[in-house]
């Protein structure tokens, strides 16, 4: 059984792994199958000394990369989430004022 092709998104065509990612987030288990462990990749990447500072000092040493990976991770996932908001309001259409305004009455107070 093959998938159907989801709409492209700003960056393009969807590949197997961001496929599965969005299929993912539909099940409700985002994280699962991103490897957070296990055999890594070295990568070099520029980062603005204050931020690279409160890093280190906030996670101690050895612990640099973990931190990193988790915040890269996370932010996937945002990324996938609104790809996955992109799709679906291209095939539903945009969420009905009422429904936005209902949502936020009975969403709990964040403060």
């Amino acid at each position: 059984m093959t998938a159907e092709p989801l709409p492209p998104t700003r960056g393009g065509e969807i590949s197997a792994a961001e496929r599965a990612a969005i299929e993912r987030l539909l099940a409700g288990r985002p994280a699962e199958g991103l490897r957070l462990v296990g055999k890594a990749r070295k990568v070099s990447v520029s980062m603005p000394e204050d931020l690279t500072a409160a890093v280190q000092q906030r996670v101690g040493p050895g612990e640099f990369s973990q931190y990193v990976t988790e915040a890269v991770a996370r932010r996937l996932e945002l990324d996938l989430v609104e790809e996955l908001a992109e799709i679906l309001e291209a095939e539903h259409g945009p969420v009905a004022e009422d429904a936005l305004a209902e949502a936020k009455t009975s969403w709990p107070d964040e403060h």
